[in-house]
């Protein structure tokens, strides 16, 4: 195996876990629900505070992976993950929900950042655009775990936790791609916010990450309960889901024109997300969600490749400032779309994601910018 291969693989498979906690969790947010009694406001509580935590992570984690390396964050993130499932598996009152969803969010917002890193390092030592690709094992590990959380149903919490600890002790020896470590700079991140591209990347993973906080935190909801959805039914959904979404990420890793693939995505995400709101059956709904997944496959490693590609020696910190800006939708997104589903409906609370998924084409469209 080259060098190149290896490096690739072992990104690949940082990806991969990342990924799979994305699927496991979306499908099993129904049984957290009724095992907590939660209602919608307070499910959007506990998804803010996980995305809080995560925010807090990747805001600190950018500079400390500029300068140590990513691999200390991959293990600990990986190992975070383990201890979460862990207690999500054995204590199911509402009260230990809140330290187990703070704990889970610093886990992913370390593996997060770890796997960008990584890949961001792949891309610049082997010369190679990568991310994508990378991105795609991604949505295939996040369409397992979908699919094994649907047939296994909350088993799947303990089955999580081992493959996690499994990953961790991985991680701690695998070959990772050599890290540029970080120059004395001056400015901090404030200096980063003066780099347009920097800055356009940050705005387009913001708007992606609003419309990925409301399907993964209600889409599941909206199939079970608004459209009479199963269990199995919906994990396959969500499988049907990350699946769209690893084939438009392999579609498009071939597209060199940047712009035209994030404006042509937005808008065939707005028409999906559009699809998923007006459908009056789980098959239309979960067709519709296919459209959206594989529109939106794309356009969050595009404009973390542009990011890091931009910021010579701070690849990492360009990463953490666009992901924890971005990441703020995610605050933002899951009690705005628990408060309108309150105020109107659930049907209607998703509709907010048209107009983000349009907003990302428009971004795109704006003459003089890139990508």
């Amino acid at each position: 195996m080259t060098g190149r291969s290896a490096s690739f693989r072992v990104a690949a498979g940082v990806f991969a876990g990342l990924g799979l906690q994305v699927g496991v969790w979306a499908v099993l947010i129904p049984h957290v629900v009724a095992t907590r009694s939660l209602s919608p406001a307070a499910l959007g509580g506990a998804l803010a505070l996980m995305s809080a935590t995560s925010i807090g992570a990747l805001a600190a984690a950018g500079p400390v992976a500029d300068r140590a390396g990513p691999r200390p964050l991959a293990v600990g993130g990986a190992a975070g993950l383990a201890a979460a499932f862990a207690l999500l598996a054995g204590v199911e009152s509402a009260t230990a929900l809140w330290p187990t969803v703070a704990l889970y969010g610093v886990a992913s917002g370390c593996l997060d950042l770890a796997a960008n890193a990584i890949g961001s390092d792949h891309e610049r030592v082997h010369r190679e655009r990568a991310m994508v690709r990378l991105h795609a094992g991604f949505s295939a590990a996040a369409a397992g775990g979908a699919l094994a959380a649907g047939a296994a149903g909350p088993s799947m919490y303990w089955a999580a936790a081992a493959l996690y600890g499994t990953l961790a002790l991985a991680l701690a020896f695998a070959p990772l791609p050599a890290h540029e470590r970080a120059a004395h700079t001056t400015g901090g991140r404030r200096a980063l916010l003066g780099v347009p591209a920097v800055v356009l990347a940050l705005a387009i993973v913001t708007l992606c990450f609003f419309g990925d906080g409301a399907i993964e935190g209600y889409a599941a909801l909206f199939l079970r309960d608004v459209l009479a959805a199963g269990g199995l039914a919906t994990g396959a959904a969500f499988a049907a889901y990350h699946g769209a979404s690893l084939a438009g990420r392999l579609l498009s890793s071939r597209v060199t024109d940047e712009r035209r693939l994030v404006a042509a995505a937005g808008l065939l995400a707005a028409a999906g997300m559009g699809a998923v709101v007006a459908a009056g059956s789980a098959a239309l709904a979960a067709a519709g969600l296919l459209v959206v997944g594989f529109a939106l496959a794309p356009i969050v490693p595009t404009a973390l490749s542009l990011a890091a590609r931009s910021a010579p020696g701070r690849s990492a910190t360009a990463v953490s400032l666009v992901t924890t800006v971005g990441y703020g939708a995610f605050v933002a997104g899951p009690p705005l779309v628990g408060a309108l589903a309150g105020l109107t409906s659930l049907r209607a609370a998703l509709a907010p994601v048209i107009v983000s998924t349009a907003a990302v084409a428009a971004l795109a469209l704006r003459p003089g910018r890139e990508p």
